[in-house]
């Protein structure tokens, strides 16, 4: 399984850019490229998303930060989209995403679900006027084939 962090900075106070991505009805206006509508359907949340229409919850804490985001083809088939929203000053805001690619996912597929993770995140650069994206550095190899 591969997990990725994605980060981004934003300019912008960190009660308001954790107020904007905590309010469940908000992921279409910062993920519209994998969201494209919300609706309620029997007192759950449904996305029509690029990966189909899928069940969708949050829960959020704002003392530490963190927003679960939820999302599966069915209740019990959710997957865990963790992301962490910290002050870095007074109008500035780390955002932090963490996925897993199932093994089943193919490398195309996983492609495609970071790209467009990027492009969301690239996204909340521009919602709040400002900021930077920051990229994970290439893996580094612990262990050297004929050396351990």
């Amino acid at each position: 399984m591969n997990i990725r962090t994605l980060a981004v900075t934003v300019s912008a106070p960190r009660d308001t850019v954790f107020n904007f991505l905590a309010d469940i009805e908000n992921l279409p206006r910062w993920a519209g490229g994998f969201c494209e509508r919300l609706y309620l359907e029997r007192g759950r949340w449904r996305a029509l998303t690029s990966q189909g229409e899928l069940y969708c919850e949050l829960e959020a804490s704002a003392e530490t930060g963190l927003i679960d985001l939820r999302l599966g083809p069915s209740i019990d088939r959710m997957a865990l989209l963790p992301i962490r929203v910290l002050p870095l000053g007074v109008r500035s805001t780390l955002v932090t995403v963490a996925f897993a690619e199932p093994p089943e996912l193919s490398a195309g597929l996983a492609l495609r679900d970071g790209g467009e993770m990027l492009a969301e995140l690239e996204g909340l650069v521009r919602r709040f006027g400002g900021g930077e994206l920051h990229l994970p550095e290439p893996a580094v190899a612990l262990v050297e084939p004929g050396r351990n």
